[in-house]
């Protein structure tokens, strides 16, 4: 591991850290059983399929990592996502700023699908059922795909998007076009970003 790459994981370590034990929101209660099969957690959720991708990157754009899916659909290339504009969010069901602006990111999700693409990250969690336990109970519920990130391999390749949670716009060539390294605390908010710097 070089320096650069230790001290950038040392930093995403220390703001996840920090991240986790600032909950401004009380955790939703799971109804699931105390051990469900992770086949019904899927079923349960009802997350859209990740979308497609290309074997392909792009100059400026996202990461080139290859992710596993969290719930039905294939591994996500990101740095393939092109065609159609993306709110990509960096989250984790430990971080209560997370688990509050997902409300806003369901809302918007529903408004805009068939015009933007949403994508979550689900980074750095002890397990991956924990992410599909939490989704059904969000209001509106949460059903914008997710991806697993268990190396934080987003966030360092990000070089700078250091904050969980962390959202980022890029245009339908693949391309950044802006970051928010903080949480949303309302829909009219991300709505008013996506339209400013998606077009959309």
């Amino acid at each position: 591991m070089t320096l650069a790459r230790f001290v950038g994981v040392a930093i995403v370590s220390v703001l996840i850290a920090a991240c986790s034990g600032s909950s401004g929101a009380p955790s939703p209660s799971p109804s699931f059983s105390p051990n469900p099969k992770h086949s019904q957690l899927v079923a349960a959720a009802k997350l859209d399929p990740c979308p497609p991708s290309q074997r392909s990157s792009v100059p400026g754009g996202l990461p080139d990592l290859t992710l596993r899916c969290l719930g039905a659909g294939p591994s996500v290339h990101l740095a393939g996502l092109v065609g159609k504009p993306l709110v990509l969010n960096i989250w984790g069901t430990w971080c209560g700023p997370c688990q509050a602006e997902t409300r806003y990111l369901s809302s918007v999700y529903d408004q805009l699908k068939r015009r933007v693409r949403f994508l979550g990250v689900d980074t750095e969690e002890t397990s991956p059922d924990s992410a599909l336990a939490f989704a059904p109970h969000v209001r509106p519920p949460m059903r914008y795909p997710s991806v697993i990130d268990n190396d934080k391999a987003v966030l360092i390749g990000l070089h700078g998007a250091i904050a969980v949670p962390s959202t980022v716009f890029v245009d339908s060539e693949g391309k950044i076009v802006h970051r928010v390294f903080a949480p949303y605390r309302s829909a009219a908010a991300l709505r008013a970003d996506i339209s400013r710097y998606l077009g959309v």
